[in-house]
């Protein structure tokens, strides 16, 4: 047995899977998760299952919903009505610019105070652990917590306390998080990656700019290590577009779509009936 409970569980139904067992791990990228919703609305709609979901930072947001049951028409409904204001709770700065709070409570208005273990789907969130500076796989105890602390971008939200322990970010350690899936037993993982490959020759214009800009360039240095447990990468376009720009979502959720055709007839033959 494991400290994480869910990960035995996890692997106990996807050992009793007759077909394939099929993981998606959502990367994060502020606004550009959104794009996730088309991913997953794609996938859906090719009648191909979802046996166990990993979100990481925006990721973790969507992960939780769709683990829950919710539909992908309401979590598309209410991303695009999403505004920066509901999303950063701006206060005085001390240990960063703004609260998750805005986060927890989107999360609770659809799931309330559901705990990791009513999931329909297994669900996992990685968050970075402040104190012991290793990522923390959150797979049991309050969702909206969890969702709070893989989103809490250093420096720009507070780090969020959990039993003693203060996280941040999961996307500094686990920025598409393959690995956890891969590990506990699914068959066929399904990696999307939301990253602009033309980053790293913009010139930040200001302090997000400059926060997520040296972020990416951290995370660069270890991407593909972590890629490597996906079986497919799929890569959402995102080049031109901000990961502030909260008008752009129903552009997004149609990138995800579209990323999507690239690959649906390699996982569609990968995950078929052996």
């Amino acid at each position: 047995m494991t400290r994480f409970p869910i990960l035995d569980k996890l692997r106990l139904i996807l050992s009793r899977e007759k077909t394939k067992s099929v993981g998606i791990a959502l990367g994060g990228g502020v606004v550009w998760g959104t794009a996730h919703i088309g991913v997953l609305e794609a996938i859906e709609e090719e009648g191909i299952t979802i046996n166990a979901i990993a979100g990481t930072s925006a990721g973790s947001i969507i992960a939780s919903l769709y683990a829950f049951g919710i539909s992908l028409k309401d979590i598309k409904a209410a991303a695009e009505k999403l505004r920066m204001s509901d999303i950063f709770k701006i206060r005085i700065p001390r240990m960063g610019l703004a609260s998750t709070e805005g986060i927890g409570k989107l999360v609770r208005s659809f799931l309330q105070d559901a705990v990791f273990e009513d999931a329909k789907i297994p669900l996992v969130v990685p968050a970075t652990n402040l104190i012991t500076g290793q990522p923390h796989p959150f797979t049991s105890g309050p969702v909206a917590d969890a969702v709070m602390a893989s989103s809490a971008i250093p420096g720009i939200f507070v780090p969020v306390r959990i039993e003693n322990q203060v996280y941040v970010d999961g996307s500094l350690l686990a920025d598409v998080p393959c690995q956890i899936l891969k590990m506990n037993g699914t068959d066929f993982v399904i990696g999307v990656d939301l990253v602009d490959r033309e980053t790293f020759k913009k010139e930040p214009t200001n302090i997000f700019d400059v926060i997520m800009k040296s972020i990416h360039i951290m995370i660069n240095e270890t991407r593909m290590e972590r890629l490597q447990f996906a079986d497919v990468v799929i890569s959402p376009d995102v080049h031109d577009i901000g990961q502030f720009d909260f008008e752009k979502i129903p552009l997004l959720i149609r990138r995800g779509r579209e990323a999507v055709s690239k690959h649906i007839e390699f996982i569609k033959k990968s995950t078929a009936h052996p």
